[in-house]
Protein backbone atom coordinates (compact mmCIF):
# COMPACT_ATOMS: atom_id res chain seq x y z
CA UNK A 1 0.00 0.00 0.00
CA UNK A 2 1.51 3.42 -1.25
CA UNK A 3 1.99 5.89 2.08
CA UNK A 4 3.54 9.08 2.83
CA UNK A 5 6.16 8.89 5.44
CA UNK A 6 7.64 10.90 8.59
CA UNK A 7 11.16 12.87 6.67
CA UNK A 8 14.04 11.03 8.44
CA UNK A 9 15.34 14.53 9.37
CA UNK A 10 12.17 15.34 11.74
CA UNK A 11 12.57 11.96 13.76
CA UNK A 12 12.61 12.49 17.36
CA UNK A 13 13.36 16.03 17.37
CA UNK A 14 11.13 19.17 17.62
CA UNK A 15 8.89 19.58 14.94
CA UNK A 16 8.58 23.43 12.98
CA UNK A 17 5.34 24.23 12.00
CA UNK A 18 4.56 28.00 10.01
CA UNK A 19 0.39 28.19 10.72
CA UNK A 20 -0.84 30.57 8.22
CA UNK A 21 -4.07 32.51 9.44
CA UNK A 22 -5.74 32.18 12.65
CA UNK A 23 -9.59 32.64 11.90
CA UNK A 24 -12.26 30.17 12.09
CA UNK A 25 -9.91 27.47 11.24
CA UNK A 26 -6.49 28.31 11.75
CA UNK A 27 -7.72 29.14 15.90
CA UNK A 28 -9.02 25.73 16.17
CA UNK A 29 -5.78 24.16 14.79
CA UNK A 30 -3.69 25.96 16.90
CA UNK A 31 -5.63 24.80 20.02
CA UNK A 32 -4.89 21.24 18.96
CA UNK A 33 -1.18 21.85 18.24
CA UNK A 34 -1.29 23.07 21.59
CA UNK A 35 -2.75 19.46 22.87
CA UNK A 36 -0.55 17.85 21.15
CA UNK A 37 2.51 19.61 21.83
CA UNK A 38 1.62 18.31 25.29
CA UNK A 39 1.32 15.08 24.50
CA UNK A 40 4.27 14.51 22.53
CA UNK A 41 6.10 16.05 25.02
CA UNK A 42 5.31 13.52 28.06
CA UNK A 43 5.67 11.04 25.68
CA UNK A 44 8.89 11.69 24.27
CA UNK A 45 10.34 12.93 27.76
CA UNK A 46 10.72 16.15 26.36
CA UNK A 47 12.49 15.19 23.21
CA UNK A 48 10.05 16.10 20.52
CA UNK A 49 7.97 18.31 20.80
CA UNK A 50 6.02 21.24 18.65
CA UNK A 51 8.00 24.66 17.23
CA UNK A 52 5.01 26.86 16.10
CA UNK A 53 4.62 29.93 14.58
CA UNK A 54 1.26 31.62 14.04
CA UNK A 55 1.01 34.43 11.24
CA UNK A 56 -2.37 36.80 10.88
CA UNK A 57 -2.40 40.36 10.38
CA UNK A 58 -6.15 40.95 11.38
CA UNK A 59 -7.46 41.66 14.51
CA UNK A 60 -10.78 39.66 16.53
CA UNK A 61 -13.48 41.60 15.66
CA UNK A 62 -16.91 41.31 17.86
CA UNK A 63 -18.59 38.88 15.26
CA UNK A 64 -15.33 36.29 15.24
CA UNK A 65 -16.38 35.85 19.08
CA UNK A 66 -18.06 32.15 19.64
CA UNK A 67 -17.21 31.35 15.82
CA UNK A 68 -13.45 31.05 16.38
CA UNK A 69 -11.45 30.24 19.19
CA UNK A 70 -11.52 34.28 20.61
CA UNK A 71 -13.39 35.98 23.58
CA UNK A 72 -15.01 39.27 24.33
CA UNK A 73 -11.90 40.74 25.62
CA UNK A 74 -9.67 39.80 22.75
CA UNK A 75 -11.73 41.80 20.42
CA UNK A 76 -9.25 44.64 18.49
CA UNK A 77 -5.94 42.48 19.26
CA UNK A 78 -4.41 41.08 17.03
CA UNK A 79 -5.11 37.11 16.11
CA UNK A 80 -2.27 35.57 15.91
CA UNK A 81 -0.60 37.39 19.08
CA UNK A 82 -3.66 36.89 21.42
CA UNK A 83 -3.33 32.14 20.64
CA UNK A 84 0.53 32.81 20.88
CA UNK A 85 0.59 34.78 24.14
CA UNK A 86 -2.11 32.71 25.70
CA UNK A 87 -0.22 29.35 24.92
CA UNK A 88 3.59 30.51 26.08
CA UNK A 89 1.49 32.36 29.53
CA UNK A 90 -0.34 29.36 30.36
CA UNK A 91 0.78 26.29 28.21
CA UNK A 92 4.73 27.38 29.14
CA UNK A 93 5.17 26.65 25.54
CA UNK A 94 7.82 29.26 23.12
CA UNK A 95 5.71 29.77 20.64
CA UNK A 96 6.14 32.76 18.08
CA UNK A 97 3.19 35.18 16.43
CA UNK A 98 3.88 37.03 12.94
CA UNK A 99 1.60 39.99 13.25
CA UNK A 100 1.38 40.99 9.50
CA UNK A 101 0.15 39.33 6.72
CA UNK A 102 2.88 37.05 4.97
CA UNK A 103 3.11 36.27 1.29
CA UNK A 104 4.34 33.41 -0.75
CA UNK A 105 8.25 34.63 -1.24
CA UNK A 106 8.27 35.36 2.48
CA UNK A 107 7.23 31.53 3.33
CA UNK A 108 9.28 30.24 0.97
CA UNK A 109 12.45 31.57 2.79
CA UNK A 110 12.01 29.96 6.14
CA UNK A 111 13.02 27.33 8.02
CA UNK A 112 10.16 24.96 8.42
CA UNK A 113 9.11 21.42 8.56
CA UNK A 114 5.14 21.91 7.97
CA UNK A 115 3.09 24.80 6.32
CA UNK A 116 0.02 24.84 7.13
CA UNK A 117 -2.49 27.29 5.19
CA UNK A 118 -5.90 28.25 6.81
CA UNK A 119 -6.62 31.26 4.61
CA UNK A 120 -9.66 32.18 2.42
CA UNK A 121 -7.59 33.25 -0.08
CA UNK A 122 -7.47 31.23 -3.26
CA UNK A 123 -5.17 33.98 -4.74
CA UNK A 124 -2.64 33.10 -1.35
CA UNK A 125 -2.86 29.38 -2.23
CA UNK A 126 -1.94 29.93 -6.06
CA UNK A 127 0.65 32.68 -5.82
CA UNK A 128 2.31 29.99 -2.60
CA UNK A 129 1.67 27.23 -5.49
CA UNK A 130 3.45 28.63 -8.29
CA UNK A 131 6.20 29.89 -5.65
CA UNK A 132 6.84 26.21 -4.66
CA UNK A 133 6.36 24.63 -8.36
CA UNK A 134 9.37 27.00 -9.40
CA UNK A 135 11.58 26.19 -6.83
CA UNK A 136 14.94 23.39 -7.19
CA UNK A 137 14.47 22.57 -3.62
CA UNK A 138 14.71 19.02 -2.89
CA UNK A 139 13.82 19.88 0.94
CA UNK A 140 11.30 17.20 2.58
CA UNK A 141 9.07 20.42 3.42
CA UNK A 142 5.20 19.34 4.17
CA UNK A 143 2.00 21.28 2.96
CA UNK A 144 -0.69 20.93 4.92
CA UNK A 145 -4.17 23.18 3.18
CA UNK A 146 -7.55 23.60 5.07
CA UNK A 147 -10.36 24.91 3.03
CA UNK A 148 -14.39 25.11 3.90
CA UNK A 149 -17.65 26.30 2.48
CA UNK A 150 -21.20 26.75 4.68
CA UNK A 151 -21.01 22.75 5.67
CA UNK A 152 -18.27 21.36 4.05
CA UNK A 153 -14.70 21.43 3.46
CA UNK A 154 -11.44 19.58 2.42
CA UNK A 155 -7.97 18.93 3.99
CA UNK A 156 -5.09 18.30 1.81
CA UNK A 157 -1.22 17.37 2.80
CA UNK A 158 1.48 17.05 -0.21
CA UNK A 159 5.45 17.65 -0.85
CA UNK A 160 5.80 21.65 -1.38
CA UNK A 161 8.29 21.19 -4.05
CA UNK A 162 8.37 18.93 -7.21
CA UNK A 163 11.75 18.22 -6.97
CA UNK A 164 11.68 16.49 -3.41
CA UNK A 165 13.51 13.54 -3.25
CA UNK A 166 11.30 11.22 -2.16
CA UNK A 167 10.51 7.85 -4.05
CA UNK A 168 6.80 8.77 -3.92
CA UNK A 169 5.87 12.65 -4.07
CA UNK A 170 2.46 13.06 -2.67
CA UNK A 171 0.84 16.09 -4.55
CA UNK A 172 -0.42 19.26 -2.38
CA UNK A 173 -3.54 21.42 -3.04
CA UNK A 174 -2.07 23.79 -5.96
CA UNK A 175 -1.06 20.17 -7.92
CA UNK A 176 -5.00 19.09 -7.72
CA UNK A 177 -6.43 21.89 -7.70
CA UNK A 178 -4.51 24.84 -8.99
CA UNK A 179 -7.06 25.60 -12.39
CA UNK A 180 -10.02 25.83 -10.11
CA UNK A 181 -8.39 27.92 -7.76
CA UNK A 182 -6.98 30.17 -10.19
CA UNK A 183 -10.80 30.79 -11.34
CA UNK A 184 -12.00 31.99 -8.11
CA UNK A 185 -12.75 35.71 -7.43
CA UNK A 186 -11.71 36.36 -3.91
CA UNK A 187 -13.28 39.80 -3.97
CA UNK A 188 -17.00 38.11 -4.70
CA UNK A 189 -16.35 35.05 -2.18
CA UNK A 190 -14.84 37.32 0.70
CA UNK A 191 -17.29 39.64 1.33
CA UNK A 192 -16.87 40.97 5.00
CA UNK A 193 -19.71 39.82 7.25
CA UNK A 194 -21.36 42.35 8.79
CA UNK A 195 -23.16 40.57 11.76
CA UNK A 196 -22.90 36.99 13.66
CA UNK A 197 -26.19 36.27 11.55
CA UNK A 198 -24.27 37.00 8.39
CA UNK A 199 -21.12 35.12 8.77
CA UNK A 200 -22.76 31.54 10.27
CA UNK A 201 -25.23 32.03 7.13
CA UNK A 202 -21.33 31.72 4.94
CA UNK A 203 -19.87 29.18 6.87
CA UNK A 204 -22.34 26.78 10.05
CA UNK A 205 -20.97 26.23 13.57
CA UNK A 206 -18.99 23.12 13.33
CA UNK A 207 -17.51 23.35 10.36
CA UNK A 208 -13.74 24.78 11.32
CA UNK A 209 -13.82 22.25 13.80
CA UNK A 210 -14.46 19.35 11.49
CA UNK A 211 -12.09 20.12 9.39
CA UNK A 212 -9.71 21.02 11.86
CA UNK A 213 -9.94 17.97 13.71
CA UNK A 214 -8.84 16.02 10.44
CA UNK A 215 -6.19 18.48 9.87
CA UNK A 216 -4.30 17.98 12.68
CA UNK A 217 -4.97 13.97 13.11
CA UNK A 218 -2.79 13.95 9.74
CA UNK A 219 0.30 15.44 11.68
CA UNK A 220 -0.85 13.60 14.72
CA UNK A 221 -0.48 10.41 13.01
CA UNK A 222 2.20 11.07 10.67
CA UNK A 223 4.27 12.55 13.50
CA UNK A 224 3.18 9.04 16.35
CA UNK A 225 3.18 6.63 13.74
CA UNK A 226 5.60 7.76 11.00
CA UNK A 227 3.39 7.19 8.05
CA UNK A 228 -0.12 7.93 6.17
CA UNK A 229 -2.08 5.81 3.79
CA UNK A 230 -4.50 8.63 2.85
CA UNK A 231 -3.33 12.27 2.80
CA UNK A 232 -6.19 14.19 3.13
CA UNK A 233 -10.03 14.18 3.55
CA UNK A 234 -12.97 15.73 2.46
CA UNK A 235 -15.82 16.43 5.28
CA UNK A 236 -19.65 17.64 5.48
CA UNK A 237 -20.94 18.18 8.60
CA UNK A 238 -24.74 18.35 7.14
CA UNK A 239 -24.27 14.27 6.29
CA UNK A 240 -21.67 13.49 8.89
CA UNK A 241 -19.52 11.88 6.21
CA UNK A 242 -15.28 11.97 5.83
CA UNK A 243 -14.27 10.91 3.03
CA UNK A 244 -10.54 9.86 2.97
CA UNK A 245 -8.00 11.31 -0.06
CA UNK A 246 -5.85 8.19 -0.66
CA UNK A 247 -2.25 7.82 -1.32
CA UNK A 248 -3.11 7.06 -5.05
CA UNK A 249 -2.23 8.03 -8.18
CA UNK A 250 -5.05 6.69 -10.54
CA UNK A 251 -6.99 8.85 -7.83
CA UNK A 252 -4.85 12.06 -8.03
CA UNK A 253 -5.24 11.54 -11.89
CA UNK A 254 -9.32 12.13 -11.80
CA UNK A 255 -7.64 16.13 -10.43
CA UNK A 256 -5.44 16.17 -13.67
CA UNK A 257 -2.20 16.09 -11.78
CA UNK A 258 0.33 12.89 -12.94
CA UNK A 259 2.37 11.44 -11.19
CA UNK A 260 5.71 11.30 -11.62
CA UNK A 261 7.46 8.67 -9.10
CA UNK A 262 10.92 7.38 -9.23
CA UNK A 263 8.92 3.67 -8.70
CA UNK A 264 6.03 1.94 -10.38
CA UNK A 265 2.88 2.21 -7.29
CA UNK A 266 0.58 -1.09 -7.18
Amino acid sequence: MSQLSLPTECINRPIKIMLIGAGGSGSQIAIELFQMDSLLRSISNGTVYLDVTICDGDEVSLFNVGRQAFYMGDVGHNKASVLVDRFNMFGQTNWRALTNYVNANTLTSLDTDFIITAVDKAKFRVDLGQKLEASTSKKCLLWLDVGNGKSDGQIILGHAYQNVDVELRIPNVYDLYGSMLDSIDDEKEDAPSCSTEAALQKQDFGVNRAVSGQATQLIWQLIRYGKLTHHGAFVDVLTASVQPLKIDPAQWEVFGYANQSKVEVN
